[in-house]
């Protein structure tokens, strides 16, 4: 992918950050604390390092994957890979989100 196309993926990425609520309150993404870095490949891959909002909901696990899921349908995203940090089991967590 060409450096164009990966600037496409990042604006298409960021609007879906810019839109993306937390479960629990009305604040987006892209304005929390939550995401810690997002790197995009030059084969597509969107690498997303996040820390929940609450450690021990499962509601924000299920959130975090339709987060992923709607990254994945997003033109030029070949695969996502959701890094979860700051919460206990966070490699659980990883794992889990990670799981197609």
């Amino acid at each position: 992918m060409n450096a164009k196309k990966i600037q496409a993926v990042q604006r298409r990425l960021l609007r879906v950050l810019h839109s993306w609520k937390d479960p629990h309150n009305e604040v987006t993404l892209s304005d929390s604390k939550q995401i810690l870095g997002v790197d995009i490949s030059p084969e597509g891959l969107v690498q997303l390092a996040i820390t929940p909002q609450r450690p021990h909901c499962p509601c924000c696990l299920f959130d975090l994957r339709d987060l992923r899921q709607k990254i994945s349908s997003i033109k030029g995203v070949s695969s996502v890979e959701l890094l979860v940090s700051g919460v206990p089991a966070s490699e659980t967590w990883t794992r889990v989100l990670n799981q197609a």
